[in-house]
């Protein structure tokens, strides 16, 4: 199984959709979330994982810095976060713009370059200064925050190879109807059984991996076109 959880993208990230000017920026919760993958784009956790974990929408130049208050619904601003990384990350801001340091986001660096995330240990490896900075700030390396990475690589693999097992022994429930073993009614029986355990097992790799796809956008909201 190629497992990419966790992974800081390898190249910048352009953004796919254009929605219409919202009054409210939580609005644009649902697109972005679709945008980025139902990943915080800071710490790399998909929102499937945890489902009572709050995401949000994060400023990237914060709409708590009273020259950034007109972007407060610029789309190109907004940024899908878990709700930890959004409180660290508040509303800072370097003081010397020209210098930083920055924290890294997907659409302005190419993260792999600043932050690489070490399936060995669970750890964020920082890779550069604002790499550095991403990590002490959003405390990217706390101790609940590995453990959860390791757990989650660890239960992938088990998962893995439940559903292979599972994989396995639906090939051999077909050589035993074909070697006319068991009854078709038995085939059939225990057949749904396991398309019902490789249908869970699948589903729990998605969870754990972000890669279940999120609810389709609504095209219209009170009577109003959303895009």
């Amino acid at each position: 199984m190629n497992i990419t959880v966790f992974q800081y993208p390898k190249s910048k990230h352009t953004r796919s959709l254009t929605p219409r000017l919202f009054k409210r920026y939580q609005t644009y919760k649902r697109y972005l979330q679709l945008e980025f993958s139902r990943t915080c784009v800071y710490c790399r956790q998909p929102d499937s994982s945890a489902p009572n974990l709050n995401f949000g929408v994060d400023h990237y130049k914060p709409k708590g810095v009273a020259k950034f208050a007109h972007l407060v619904c610029d789309y190109q601003n907004l940024y899908y976060c878990c709700g930890s990384c959004n409180s660290r990350k508040n509303n800072d801001w370097p003081v010397n713009e020209k210098d930083g340091p920055y924290i890294v986001n997907p659409c302005d660096y190419i993260m792999s370059q600043h932050l690489r995330f070490d399936a060995g240990n669970g750890m964020m490896t920082v890779r550069s200064k604002f790499g550095e900075y991403t990590e002490e700030l959003l405390q990217l390396n706390d101790h609940t925050q590995v453990e959860f990475r390791k757990t989650t690589l660890h239960a992938l693999k088990l998962t893995a190879k439940e559903l292979a097992s599972l994989q396995d022994q639906k090939a051999q429930l077909s050589k035993l109807l074909a070697d006319h073993k068991i009854t078709a009614a038995v085939h059939d029986a225990e057949l749904n059984e396991l398309n019902n355990e490789i249908n869970l097992t699948e589903t729990l790799i998605q969870n754990l991996t972000g890669t279940k796809p999120p609810l389709p956008l609504k095209k219209m909201r009170f009577g109003v076109a959303l895009s």
